[in-house]
């Protein structure tokens, strides 16, 4: 089962390990678009398109 999240505990978790903001971007994508995680909160079912700045909503 995938773990629930919100987008700034994945965010501040991927940072400390991250070397740059690129990698953290690059790594929040991947974790959320492959459902490796699930975020809550604010951003539940959200998945990011790589060709904006948005984040969108899963269709239900």
């Amino acid at each position: 089962m995938e773990p629930n999240i919100t987008l700034l505990e994945l965010v501040t978790e991927v940072s400390s390990h991250a070397e740059s903001d690129a990698e953290v971007i690059a790594t929040v994508v991947y974790l959320v678009n492959s459902g490796r995680v699930r975020l809550c909160g604010t951003f539940r079912g959200a998945r990011f398109d790589l060709g904006t700045d948005t984040p969108r909503r899963a269709a239900a």
